[in-house]
């Protein structure tokens, strides 16, 4: 809900008068950023230093080895002295600006300094050092565009280091295949977990308080598509090859997150911190019974599931009193329901009948949608809004 709709309803119940309602516009007006112009900016700076990449790819072949060394050593110190200045003078948007410029401009040198001297270093390793060496320099930051477009660095790197441990755990780790089955699919179930914690570090939600909204978003989003392609297990057929201690190993990683909630989210209230809980329960419930026991391929059961898992984000976007967010998962459950239906009945999808059906089956549920879980979201979304928020 906005904020004039909400004064506009504390003022109608007599809780605030309008000279209050003023005082808290012209509060909140104040502590706006200008969005627009952050995005512009970090986009701008963004395609400034996708151009110098593009401008040093063109005339690679031409320009000697020490000549675009001295010039990367001359244009870093440059960037780096602007971004000194910026960010001592607390020029935000300029800093934000010239911190992503020298974000992707560190890249560049790496890949420069490797095709210079001809190196052979793995990708892995290029990018670990590269996120490690920027840490500090997007730290200066303080907008969420500049979040994000670390966070994606970070993954890309999670990403491929996690490719490259795999294969080596598969050629040259000289570990058994039910060992190395069960590490690696620990690792995988880890991986996007992780993430909660990291945008929770008390200096992050201190002093990074942007940074700490976006990458919690972005992590609770990254869940849900990791859960959701989870059951997709369902539709494969599992053999002898099943997993043992890694659920051993997913069961206390997801019960440490459950037992660090309130931690992790102090101000939220319970009811959100069951709903929760009840994500995480599922996601390793779902991985246990689809992983544990020789089966068939079950593809009903698992697109059954896929519903139940966007059906406990609702609940939680319900408990956290977010109607909108409630709203947007009803409608990818319904979708996900009309899959199912093409799916089962695919065959008569040559037919009339069978589009017709489709479509009475798709016009019901958009009936049922409007006249239910509107009502559902505004009535428990308005009793169950609380001071803190998981962004």
């Amino acid at each position: 809900m906005s904020l004039e709709r909400k004064l506009e309803r504390w003022q109608q119940a007599g809780l605030i008068d309008q000279a209050t309602r003023a005082r808290i516009e012209a509060f909140e007006h104040g502590q706006r950023r200008p969005i627009v112009l952050y995005a512009l900016a970090v986009l701008g700076a963004g395609t400034v230093a996708l151009g110098i990449v593009s401008i040093i790819a063109a005339n690679w072949d031409a320009i000697p080895g020490t000549v675009k060394l001295a010039c990367d050593l001359l244009l870093g110190a440059a960037l780096a002295a602007a971004t000194y200045v910026g960010a001592s003078r607390e020029r935000t948007l300029t800093t934000e600006i010239l911190a992503t410029i020298f974000y992707g401009f560190t890249l560049a040198s790496l890949a420069l300094v490797g095709q210079v001297y001809q190196l052979d270093t793995p990708t892995y390793q290029a990018l670990l050092i590269w996120s490690a060496a920027t840490l500090p320099l997007v730290l200066l930051g303080r907008s969420r565009y500049l979040a994000a477009l670390a966070l994606a660095g970070l993954v890309t790197t999670h990403a491929v280091s996690l490719e490259a441990l795999f294969e080596y755990l598969e050629r040259d780790a000289g570990l058994s295949a039910a060992a190395e089955r069960n590490l690696m699919a620990s690792i995988a179930f880890a991986s996007p977990l992780l993430y909660l914690p990291l945008a929770r570090i008390p200096w992050l939600v201190r002093q990074r308080p942007e940074y700490s909204q976006t990458v919690t978003v972005l992590a609770w989003a990254a869940l849900l598509l990791a859960g959701f392609g989870l059951q997709f297990l369902w539709y494969e057929r599992i053999d002898r090859e099943t997993l043992d201690w890694a659920l051993l190993v997913c069961l206390a990683l997801t019960a440490a997150l459950a037992a660090a909630l309130p931690r992790l989210y102090p101000g939220l209230p319970a009811p959100v911190h069951r709903a929760l809980r009840a994500i995480f329960a599922f996601c390793w419930f779902t991985l246990a019974a689809g992983t544990s026991f020789e089966r068939p391929s079950l593809d009903f059961a698992g697109a059954l599931l896929q519903v139940v898992w966007l059906g406990l984000f609702a609940w939680a976007a319900i408990a956290l009193g977010r109607p909108r967010l409630f709203n947007a998962l009803t409608a990818l459950i319904a979708l996900r329901i009309l899959v199912i239906y093409f799916e089962v009945f695919g065959s008569l999808l040559s037919t009339g009948f069978g589009l017709i059906s489709g479509g009475i089956l798709t016009l019901l549920m958009a009936w049922l949608w409007r006249r239910k879980t509107q009502a559902l979201a505004d009535r428990l979304g308005g009793s169950a809004e609380s001071s803190g928020h998981v962004a």
